[in-house]
């Protein structure tokens, strides 16, 4: 039985094109699809707080950026200094250093959500770590003592409170921009499968309390688990989705969110891309020097004509 896809996508969904400003923030599958992004030639800023899949430390991360949150506290691993606001791909070798760069990355975030267009929110789990000596839930618990944590599956409810404050903080400053949220089809199975789906649930319930903020919402979850719903895919643990799975995401994806003059750019995008990605054979010889000369000829050319392309 084949599943319809007519239905899954609101009539108002946003569009964009080329030389709009994209923001993701979210879980890893974020990433995954700032991939196809850049690839077709946009400007987007991925997780620059790395990425977060509780949606409660990914509002205060915007929140911290318009200043409108107490940071959280850093973590001192061996001679590695990360913070309970960001991921661990986040870090430096002092508290100093380590205050510099979350201060950096959130003027960063700042600077982005005002120019943006469109703001993209993949939500991946509702299952958090909060501390319990500040009662405050992490953004990732950095391989700490689990004796410092309780584990909780946070209500919607207090999730929903979190995002309509940051939701406002962004809309003073950028009153036009047009905010996706999105659910990760990446199952959280170390939590358990009923759990993973428990945790799914109130991230449901999270996004249909947002759409009084009048946000949209992409069914990436939807496509994955309902639409494909095969293993094959999914990568070998089961559990992410395999790049012909995001591929897919990203096939729906641009018939919404693109007008034809805008797919027709992209086409343009992508035939130059793939040219040159093509594989040589002989990469020394005199033919590849001149296939390399004509494919950055036609780049420049498109480029100088298409300004707005990001490469």
């Amino acid at each position: 039985m084949l599943i319809s896809t007519t239905s899954l996508i609101q009539k108002d969904f946003p569009k964009i094109r080329h030389g709009d400003s994209i923001v993701q923030l979210g879980s890893c599958f974020s990433t995954n699809m700032t991939y196809w992004f850049k690839r077709a030639g946009f400007r987007v800023l991925d997780n620059p707080l790395g990425v977060i899949f509780h949606p409660v430390p990914l509002a205060k991360q915007i929140l911290l950026a318009f200043g409108k949150a107490e940071p959280g506290e850093f973590v001192q691993k061996e001679d590695v200094f990360v913070s309970y606001d960001a991921s661990s791909s986040l870090y430096s070798m002092s508290s100093a250093g380590l205050e510099e760069l979350m201060k950096d990355q959130l003027q960063v975030l700042r600077t982005s959500l005002e120019e943006a267009k469109l703001l993209i929110v993949t939500l991946g789990s509702a299952h958090g770590y909060r501390l319990k000596e500040s009662g405050k839930l992490t953004a990732n618990c950095h391989q700490q003592p689990q004796t410092l944590f309780d584990k909780e599956l946070t209500p919607a409810e207090e999730m929903t409170a979190e995002w309509d404050l940051a939701l406002k903080e962004i809309r003073k400053v950028n009153p036009e921009i047009q905010i996706v949220f999105t659910v990760s089809p990446v199952r959280y199975i170390r939590d358990g499968l009923m759990e993973n789906s428990l945790s799914k649930s109130e991230l449901f319930r999270l996004v249909s309390l947002l759409k009084r903020n009048s946000v949209n919402y992409f069914p990436a979850f939807e496509l994955i688990n309902d639409v494909l719903r095969d293993y094959r895919y999914f990568e070998t643990d089961g559990v992410h989705p395999s790049e012909p799975a995001t591929a897919f995401v990203w096939d729906f994806l641009k018939e919404e969110l693109f007008s034809i003059q805008t797919l027709e750019l992209i086409d343009e995008v992508m035939k130059l891309r793939k040219m040159e990605e093509h594989r040589l054979l002989y990469p020394e010889s005199k033919k590849a020097e001149e296939y390399c000369n004509l494919v950055k000829q036609k780049r420049e050319s498109f480029l100088s004509q298409n300004p707005v392309v990001a490469w």
